[in-house]
């Protein structure tokens, strides 16, 4: 298998020629013109001009295009990665990677990027690519716990089957998801308790019930209390 020393950034265009292969290094992919299709296996995914993909090292993965099309790719060699476990992830060519691509394109065009100029600029694109590795679907319950949220909805986030995202789901949290969803409309609520005068019905909608019963059954199932019980003992522990 081939090793980099150091991180590479190249122009490079895809054939319509089914490739499979996998490296030690890690790849992030962006745009240009056209399309590529990408499998790995988990995730089967279409790359467009708005749209990024970051390969892990030692992901086996399958790729090929039909059309017209170019691509910028960096190679990242796996000792310039974070220890934390990565992901293959795609998301949205934002203008934060916009600006990167620029940067990039910018130096390729000049014939005057090598690997002392990407090493400089590595640190910007990394600390971009770790926000990005928090899967989108927990990052959308995070922003959408108060919702009706489908197992069907987050599964389709991370471009899996619904049997296959339950698995992965609870090896990444050690939850199952509803049950993260839980715990995180809990705290939700403990923190309106705490730091507001909210009715309790009000702040059972607030976080995503429609009943104020439903609130106190999970009070009651993670801590044998009420949510009026837990707002009075809170505000009498600080006293």
């Amino acid at each position: 298998m081939e090793k980099i020393k150091k991180i590479v950034a190249e122009r490079r265009t895809y054939t319509p020629n089914q490739n499979t292969h996998s490296h030690n290094y890690a790849q992030l992919i962006l745009p240009l013109q056209g399309e590529l299709y990408i499998n790995t296996g988990a995730q089967d995914l279409q790359l467009d001009h708005q749209t990024l993909f970051f390969i892990p090292p030692e992901c086996n993965h399958t790729f090929h295009s039909i059309v017209r099309n170019e691509f910028l790719v960096l190679d990242i060699p796996h000792f310039m990665l974070t220890k934390k476990k990565l992901y293959g992830i795609s998301f949205k060519l934002d203008n934060q990677w916009k600006g990167i691509r620029y940067l990039i394109l910018n130096e390729i065009d000049k014939q005057s990027l090598n690997g002392s100029a990407l090493k400089d600029l590595y640190p910007y694109i990394s600390h971009y690519l770790l926000q990005e590795q928090q899967p989108k679907s927990i990052r959308y319950i995070n922003e959408h716990y108060n919702e009706n949220i489908t197992v069907n909805k987050l599964a389709s986030l991370e471009h899996y089957n619904r049997s296959y995202y339950s698995d992965w789901f609870l090896k990444e949290t050690g939850k199952s998801p509803s049950a993260y969803i839980q715990e995180l409309r809990l705290n939700k609520a403990k923190e309106l308790l705490l730091n507001t005068d909210l009715p309790i019905l009000q702040i059972a909608i607030q976080v995503g019930f429609e009943h104020q019963s439903s609130l106190t059954r999970l009070f009651q199932k993670y801590g044998e209390i009420t949510p009026s019980q837990f707002r009075i003992k809170s505000r009498t522990f600080e006293k």
